[in-house]
């Protein structure tokens, strides 16, 4: 065990220790809803009276994942984080309804150091709140790490899928196939925007899942600090990336596409793998199909 993943897992223990065992909510003056201190943490939870047990596995996430994503990322002092539990993240604050993909289940607010999770959605999707609140953690604390520096989309949802640990077989087979058929995304093109369209989406995410994995691969993720580091210090990614790694970021977005479609494209890999598609596909929708039913009884229990 590295002394990074240490040293998150102390300070786990110490906050949980800290902590009380079952927060109350307290009465928010403002919008007349419940308000939870999540104390020694920096972080408040807002929500309606009903959504109470979903405030609960929110708090747990919360007191579970915050110490271990900000020692990965090299964060020594968290600042303050509100997270709003409601049933239209998207209508919650009209300036940003345009911004936010109707697919969503929770959405990062940079600037103000806020998370919207969509209870009705969270409740039925598949993508649980296990993974979805870590991931959009992972967005603000690395803004809290280094701050107004314009990152590539990819890194940024390579590295938040990595924190929340959501990486599946099925993502792997699904990439795979994405690349096989030629439908994944170029990564040159996910620099600073995604497609709208929520199954290109997906397919983009997993293309940054790959490449951000790839990236720390050789070196190990323990270099995550001090990449960070540097970008923080020059305030500019694409030159941090540069100094860091010792080629630029548009030679490791083509060596990235040219060893992706090599191992996924090649014709031995059609004719090994191309046949045993149907079989595979039959053998994921199970597990997917398995991983529903448990996912709906899951937070079925949440919403009694």
């Amino acid at each position: 065990m590295s002394r990074l993943f240490r040293a998150a897992r102390v300070l786990a223990l110490a906050l949980a220790a800290l902590a009380p065992a079952s927060p109350a909510g307290a009465q928010d003056p403002a919008t007349g809803g419940l308000v939870r201190d999540l104390a020694p943490l920096p972080v408040t939870i807002r929500y309606e009276n009903r959504y109470g047990r979903v405030a609960d596995k929110v708090t747990d996430i919360c007191r579970a994942e915050i110490p271990r994503i900000a020692a990965e990322l090299g964060l020594a002092h968290i600042t303050p984080i509100d997270i709003v539990v409601t049933s239209d993240a998207r209508g919650y604050d009209r300036t940003l309804e345009e911004g936010l993909p109707t697919w969503g289940v929770a959405f990062a607010v940079l600037e103000e150091q806020r998370i919207l999770v969509d209870v009705n959605k969270a409740t039925r999707a598949y993508n649980s709140l296990e993974e979805v609140v870590p991931h959009e953690l992972s967005h603000l604390l690395l803004y809290q790490r280094v701050p107004r520096v314009r990152f590539p989309i990819w890194f940024l949802e390579g590295l938040a899928q990595w924190q929340a640990r959501e990486w599946s077989m099925v993502d792997g087979w699904q990439l795979a196939t994405s690349v096989w058929n030629g439908s994944a995304p170029p990564l040159r093109d996910m620099t600073y925007s995604y497609p709208a369209e929520e199954s290109r989406a997906q397919g983009a995410y997993r293309v940054s899942y790959a490449a951000f994995r790839e990236l720390f691969t050789a070196g190990g993720f323990e270099r995550l600090p001090a990449f960070l580091a540097e970008v923080d210090r020059r305030r500019n990614f694409e030159g941090a990336f540069q100094d860091f790694w010792g080629f630029s970021l548009a030679d490791y977005g083509a060596y990235f596409q040219d060893d992706l479609e090599r191992r996924y494209r090649s014709r031995l890999f059609a004719l090994q793998e191309g046949p045993l598609f149907g079989f595979a596909a039959l053998l994921f929708i199970a597990v997917i199909a398995r991983h529903l039913i448990r996912s709906r009884r899951k937070f079925r229990q949440l919403e009694e």
